[in-house]
């Protein structure tokens, strides 16, 4: 600083120039307050407080539906966005939107168990660096008799754009993977997500109705690339199974009806072995689709433990640096 100072300055005002001149200390110090200010430990850097991981959080609902099933005055209750640890303003990152299941009736969306789950595995996989920074986005819905209402992805991502946008942030890959409810079940969800021109999808123990069928053929014809896994029947198959979690479900009859035949598995496997059925590894002619019947154990719990082996290996195998 003493030597930019003007050559008409004081000795005296140079000695106190050169006193106030920014030292390691200085600086350390200056680090502390900043830090202190803001709520940040002392050592994490200017640069780490912008890629430390923050959430977003906006309320939207699709054009046709009801406010009772989009109700989210309470920012606890809205759409959330995740950017995971490394995500910077000014760059473009990879989106995953994460789609949850049936919730009970007027159940509030802030306890939800799916979002925070999905959040977690896609943490701990930043964090290990297996993956890059990502974008985790999980929407939600109250249920009031039907899963997803009017919910239509190409439509929630011009939304989810926007908001990216505002945070200085853009895409440059969208992903979209759904558990139970999500998808076969009737109503919107990833039953329409062959309209919003993705680079991967996951169906994860999803329902195995005409919405299911419909989309994986869609999917196939759209050359996506498709990941399913299912562990125990999920409900929607004609006729309906006499009981819902059957963990020896055969879902050859479905698979076959979606394009799907029996297929030599993958080198690489969930965390979960693979049950002893006929169509436990199954994919496309074009191999495009990928299907997996996994297990995870018996009835609901194996459904809902599916949830992080699934997504873990979908990002892995799709979002792998």
């Amino acid at each position: 600083m003493a030597a930019v100072l003007s050559q008409s300055c004081s000795r005296s005002e140079r000695r106190a120039a050169q006193a106030s001149q920014v030292t390691p200390e200085s600086k350390r110090q200056d680090r502390e307050a900043s830090a202190a200010s803001s709520n940040l430990p002392a050592e994490v850097s200017t640069v780490d407080a912008a890629t430390a991981e923050r959430t977003l959080t906006f309320s939207w609902k699709p054009a046709h539906a009801s406010a009772r099933e989009y109700e989210m005055g309470d920012p606890e209750d809205q759409h959330k966005i995740l950017l995971t640890r490394g995500v910077k303003e000014g760059n473009a990152y990879r989106v995953v939107v994460a789609l949850h299941g049936q919730p009970r009736r007027g159940q509030a969306p802030r306890s939800y168990v799916y979002p925070r789950v999905a959040a977690d595995v896609v943490r701990q996989l930043v964090k290990s660096n297996r993956i890059e920074p990502l974008i985790l986005v999980t929407p939600v819905f109250r249920f009031e008799g039907q899963n997803w209402p009017k919910f239509e992805l190409a439509e929630f991502m011009l939304e989810v754009r926007k908001v990216l946008s505002d945070a200085g942030l853009s895409i440059k890959g969208t992903y979209a993977v759904g558990h139970s409810g999500a998808a076969g079940c009737g109503g919107g969800g990833l039953n329409t997500v062959s309209d919003a021109s993705l680079d991967g999808v996951g169906f994860f123990d999803t329902c195995v109705g005409a919405g299911f069928l419909q989309q994986v053929k869609a999917l196939e014809k759209n050359r996506t690339p498709t990941l399913i896994i299912h562990s125990v029947e999920t409900a929607g198959f004609q006729s309906p199974q006499p009981v819902e979690y059957d963990a020896h479900f055969d879902f050859g009859r479905v698979y076959s009806s979606a394009g799907l035949h029996r297929a030599t598995c993958p080198l690489r496997l969930p965390e979960a072995p693979l049950r002893d059925l006929d169509f436990r590894c199954a994919a496309n002619d074009a191999g495009t689709t990928l299907a997996l019947v996994v297990d995870t154990g018996q009835g609901e719990k194996a459904h809902e433990a599916l949830v992080p082996v699934a997504l873990r290996y979908f990002l892995q195998e799709y979002l792998a640096k």
